[in-house]
């Protein structure tokens, strides 16, 4: 574009040029020139302006157009050769005009269009000058054959210039082409990259963040804010006593966020900067879901071991219980006084009752098949509350808010399920019991290939040191609970190949999320119905 307008407007200048000095000689020697015989030099310039003006309009459409390009070139040609025959002006002017033709044509059609220009400028100048007032003497003659001369070696100039330009100017496309992709495939991997990156100064104020960053901190755009204000705890672990951040590996801060309990790993890099302030690159990772499963892995590790350990000590204890539990039965038969009778029944009725510690610890550390048919786990969630209701005092009082998502099927065992619910039911409506507000939430959602559980309370929460400790079996904090609820549940969501979690503050109440895998209920049903 912008060598097209440099060509358009030399030759405009030229037109302008030339019709200039043309009115100056004829207006300072008036008496000498008929204007009559003029007129084919003025109509020459005025198609030739008329031509050049319209193409300045539309650059790009009138270079499209070949022949008309052509065509332009040699209306500049016949207004030289006019003004060469008709003027009486000094031929060295002429001379450097056809150059400047010869230059621009080579520009535009390369080295063939130049040595084109310079056969017809070559004739239109011996002609023009043959035919013109001069004396035709030997040095004349010289004079008209090395301009000849000039006019093919500039051509050959022009030429090799222009098509050099032109190579130069590929290669310049493909780098800019190169960079482009270059650049474009840097932004599409800063803005894919599932970690937050964002570029600040020394003060902590963001610059510029990738929309990884945005979503985790839910906002539209990070920059102008500052990110000492979003992560208060990380002023202190990335500032020295200079005041600025320093180059670190990576730490991992626990902060609050929108109600949530976030742990971040973030690092603070150096960055290269044309700022006159140095600028730093950040890199954050929300590790919570990671920390979670870590957790949850340990958990479930650690279950094991103590239901492989229970299972053989309840299978020593059974045995023992058993002959106890006869031998008391045979002597109750001797009792003579009533108090006797009264101990043999509390035996009796503790033996029972280990008995059935025994069994529900036997059935907690076997091993569950996994399920085949669906589930709809908002009936199950609204039938546990109905009997937690039914067996609970003061469920009256306990506002329940439901959210249930539209599709809510997944692979289970209803009776199991149920289980799970209602026994995280109860602990809620137990944890409320003195609580002033007593609002169960009950929700579940669809998180891509997840449905999501939530069941939150009002009650009065969990100490840390109950949180970590809650799905090991016989780790109670009710006077007459056995330990085993939970971890029973526990169990159960792993045959399920589900993941449980737990949050909890002490006083704020608690949350416990389950995440069941969601497999398409119609897909499964075509499985079915082509296997039949």
């Amino acid at each position: 574009m912008s060598e097209r307008l440099l060509i358009q407007s030399t030759r405009i200048g030229m037109y302008i040029l030339i019709v200039s000095l043309t009115l100056m000689n004829h207006l300072i020697q008036d008496n000498f020139f008929n204007w009559q015989l003029m007129l084919q030099f003025y109509g020459w310039s005025a198609v030739g302006l008329f031509i050049h003006g319209l193409a300045l309009l539309n650059l790009d459409g009138f270079f499209r157009q070949k022949p008309l390009v052509f065509f332009s070139f040699i209306v500049d040609l016949g207004l030289i050769t006019t003004l060469l025959v008709t003027s009486g002006l000094n031929q060295s002017l002429f001379l450097f005009l056809y150059l400047v033709t010869i230059i621009l044509a080579g520009l535009v059609f390369h080295l063939r269009g130049a040595l084109i220009m310079a056969v017809l400028s070559s004739i239109c100048y011996t002609l023009g000058s043959w035919f013109g007032p001069e004396i035709k003497a030997m040095a004349f003659l010289f004079m008209l054959v090395l301009n000849n001369i000039a006019f093919f070696g500039i051509a050959f100039l022009a030429g090799y210039l222009s098509d050099q330009l032109n190579l130069f100017a590929e290669k310049i496309e493909a780098q800019n082409l190169s960079l482009r992709i270059v650049r474009r495939l840097n932004e599409m991997i800063v803005e894919t990259i599932p970690a937050g990156l964002l570029s600040m100064n020394s003060s902590g104020e963001i610059l510029q963040s990738n929309p990884a960053a945005d979503r985790l901190f839910s906002r539209t755009s990070l920059e102008g804010i500052s990110l000492f204000e979003l992560i208060p705890s990380l002023k202190d672990r990335a500032l020295l006593g200079a005041g600025k951040p320093q180059s670190s590996d990576r730490v991992e801060i626990s902060f609050r966020h929108d109600g949530d309990e976030k742990l971040f790993g973030i690092q603070i890099l150096p960055q290269l900067s044309d700022f006159d302030q140095p600028t730093y690159l950040v890199i954050i990772e929300d590790l919570t879901d990671v920390r979670k499963l870590e957790l949850a892995v340990r958990q479930s590790e650690k279950m094991v071991a103590i239901g492989q350990l229970a299972a053989g000590i309840a299978h020593e204890i059974r045995n023992p219980l058993a002959g106890i539990s006869g031998s008391v039965e045979l002597l109750s038969q001797h009792f003579s006084s009533e108090d006797d009778r009264k101990l043999g029944k509390i035996i009796l009725k503790e033996i029972d009752r280990l008995n059935r510690l025994i069994s529900e610890f036997l059935d907690y550390a076997k091993p569950e098949k996994p399920p085949v048919d669906f589930v709809d786990l908002n009936s199950l969630l609204k039938e546990s509350v109905g009997n937690a209701q039914t067996s609970s005092k003061n469920f009256e009082s306990i506002q329940i808010d439901w959210q249930m998502a539209s599709e809510s099927k997944v692979l289970g065992y209803a009776d199991k399920l149920k289980q799970v619910f209602l026994n995280l039911i109860l602990n809620a409506f137990q944890a409320m019991t003195d609580s002033a507000q007593k609002t169960l939430s009950i929700q579940t959602e669809l998180q891509g290939d997840l449905l999501v559980v939530k069941i939150r309370d009002t009650g009065s929460g969990m100490k840390p040191e109950t949180l970590k400790r809650i799905f090991e079996p016989f780790h109670t904090t009710k006077p007459k609970g056995t330990g085993l609820g939970l971890a029973i549940s526990h169990k159960i969501l792993q045959a399920h190949s589900a993941q449980i979690f737990v949050e909890s503050q002490s006083g704020l109440g608690s949350e416990f999320q389950i995440k069941f895998q969601r497999k398409s209920f119609e897909n499964s049903q075509v499985a079915s119905e082509n296997k039949v």
